[in-house]
């Protein structure tokens, strides 16, 4: 299981986010009653050890926007229900939208060899499919678990990365498998990589097109596409490690580290918005939205968007992990509920409680 805090989450580490959800949960049907659950689960959260968390459920039309915790450790200033935060892997969902949508227009095919967009930028790469970056089943290795010290926190945070620096990191490394689409393996490097293609497919900036294409088409007014600065724009809960047994402030962090694979931050509220733009049919058309939410075989891993199955049904969506911030957005299918949350995770056992909030709003 990857830790939280620093390392995307992986499609089989999502999966035991809800897989321990109590039989038989179904939707409160008191307003009150739910969030008086939502309010307790937040505030175990941050007993377990976050010094924030965060959520927004939205429940058959009913919003229920909620904080528990501060925004910097050893304050008195409550942390923000509306804040931002760094959204980790869920920026994969981003990724994968914009690719879908250009192989929509006939720019690009799914079928295309990553060396014809990026000749010589990965090894093997005219044996690697755009196909097989978003599943995860190409076998290029993962370069961020080299960028992390013993105790998973970023050697060096504030540096600014080029993304043909991760990949070449990624390039050291043997290969996870030999044959490009008969495994999984979740690997940040994939989506690093098709960053770079939007980039060679488009001629302009990741984040311009992510920007134009998916941001502000789906109306997401706290959301903002990775860049260079190390900041977090607007109010937002500060994040935290344990740092030679001293709590320390690491919410300073250049996006550019994960890019196309988790640089972008955004809010509760912005996180449901875009899913229910996305899952609604908003930003693909149908035969594409369709691929994304087929899983591969023997997974629960479509194209950037994970499948739970959870006694209170289906659910799509996605989480990850990093410098501090844990963040899960998922949907049900049928579209009445909706969960995101947002926690800063730095002592205990961040898994068992963040995978215990996740339980607690997607089936309370």
């Amino acid at each position: 299981m990857p830790v939280f805090r620093h390392i995307a989450v992986s499609a089989a580490a999502a999966v035991t986010l809800v897989g321990l959800l109590p039989g038989g949960a179904a939707a409160l049907e008191q307003p009150g009653v739910l969030r008086a659950e939502l309010r307790q689960a937040l505030e175990d959260t941050v007993t377990a050890g976050s010094v924030a968390a965060l959520a927004e459920v939205r429940d058959a039309g009913r919003t229920y926007r909620l904080a528990a915790g501060k925004a910097e450790y050893g304050t008195p200033r409550p942390a923000p229900a509306g804040g931002r935060f760094r959204i980790a892997s869920v920026t994969k969902l981003f990724t994968a939208t914009v690719i879908l949508q250009l192989s929509a227009e006939g720019r690009l095919r799914l079928t295309d060899p990553v060396g014809k967009w990026l000749p010589g930028v990965v090894d093997r790469a005219d044996d690697i499919t755009l196909e097989h970056l978003l599943r995860h089943t190409s076998g290029v290795p993962d370069y961020l678990p080299g960028l992390l010290d013993a105790s998973g926190v970023v050697r060096d945070p504030t540096r600014t990365w080029h993304d043909r620096e991760l990949v070449a990191l990624a390039n050291r490394l043997p290969r996870t498998f030999d044959a490009p689409g008969g495994r999984f393996a979740y690997s940040n490097t994939n989506y690093v990589l098709l960053g770079m293609v939007v980039e060679a497919v488009t001629g302009r900036p990741y984040a311009r097109e992510v920007t134009e294409r998916v941001i502000r088409r789906a109306g997401l007014t706290g959301t903002s596409a990775p860049g260079e600065t190390t900041s977090i724009p607007g109010p937002h809960p500060h994040s935290y490690a344990l740092v030679g047994g001293v709590v320390t402030d690491i919410t300073a962090l250049s996006p550019t580290i994960l890019g196309a694979a988790g640089g972008i931050v955004s809010t509760t509220a912005d996180l449901n918005r875009f899913l229910r733009a996305l899952l609604g049919g908003g930003l693909l058309p149908p035969a594409e939205l369709a691929l994304m939410k087929t899983p591969s075989p023997g997974t629960t891993y479509g194209m950037g968007l994970t499948t739970l199955q959870t006694p209170c049904g289906t659910f799509y969506g996605q989480a990850g992990g990093i410098g501090g911030y844990f963040t899960a957005a998922f949907q049900r299918q049928d579209g009445r509920r909706e969960v995101s949350l947002a926690a800063t995770p730095y002592t205990g056992n961040p898994q068992q409680a963040l995978s215990t909030l996740l339980q607690r709003t997607a089936c309370a």
